[in-house]
């Protein structure tokens, strides 16, 4: 008897999920879709981490993947983990790490990466140490910096307050907005696996427009400029 593409392993914290490693992706997907359906109702509602076996994946692979899990199943995937051993303790572990970084009180530093499908809000400013992928979004009273590349979503100055600004290490943003002004990126789409070349600009808002530009002193002294006149 052939075996089933997908296998499924579970603990009370994490799932292991094994995959047929020549599939087409495609039949792949609807096949894990088709097994979490069938398993529904063991898991409705749990939270989990999750480990993919058998084959490697894109970013983007993981997060349809993750899409179809969660769709077919009510589970809500807190997070990825690599291959480790298969121990109870290990995935506790990640859900807690991964539920401590989602829910700090303040708000203000932010460690992984929002895969499509994911949002966050904060009343603070905030520092994600990691990137926004397109299909992401992030919510803030006060400014975005991100560490890596902002390719989703970003709304900075969601109180209104128009001196407020996005930063990134690498800024191809499907859409920023700054409290009441709103500007859409004409970049096609890429994959997560795309890679980019690190090219740090900053989002701000001066003369009732936002500009995207290079983080330089030159910059940095126009934004000053920009705040002190409106203050």
């Amino acid at each position: 008897m052939n075996q089933s593409p997908v296998i499924i392993k579970s603990n009370r914290y994490g799932l292991i999920v094994r995959l047929d490693a020549a599939m087409p992706f495609p039949d792949l997907l609807e096949a894990v879709g088709k097994k979490f359906s069938e398993s529904a109702k063991f898991f409705q509602g749990a939270s989990m981490a999750v480990t993919f076996q058998g084959r490697v994946l894109t970013n983007d692979q993981e997060n349809r993947l993750v899409n179809a899990i969660e769709a077919a199943s009510g589970i809500h995937i807190v997070c990825i983990v690599d291959e480790r051993p298969q121990e109870e303790a290990y995935y506790e572990q990640a859900i807690r790490r991964a539920q401590e970084q989602q829910n700090t009180s303040d708000g203000q530093f932010y460690r992984g990466n929002l895969r499509s499908g994911q949002s966050m809000e904060t009343d603070a400013s905030i520092v994600v140490l990691g990137d926004i992928h397109p299909g992401a979004s992030i919510t803030s009273r006060g400014n975005v910096v991100v560490l890596g590349s902002c390719r989703g979503n970003v709304y900075a100055g969601a109180s209104g307050d128009r001196s407020c600004f996005v930063a990134a290490l690498v800024m191809k943003p499907m859409q920023i907005r700054i409290a009441d002004k709103m500007a859409r990126s004409a970049i096609t789409k890429r994959s997560d696996s795309t890679e980019y070349a690190l090219d740090p600009k900053i989002a701000y808002v001066k003369d009732d427009h936002i500009y995207v530009k290079n983080l330089v002193h030159s910059t940095l002294r126009d934004i000053l400029g920009s705040t002190e006149e409106e203050s």
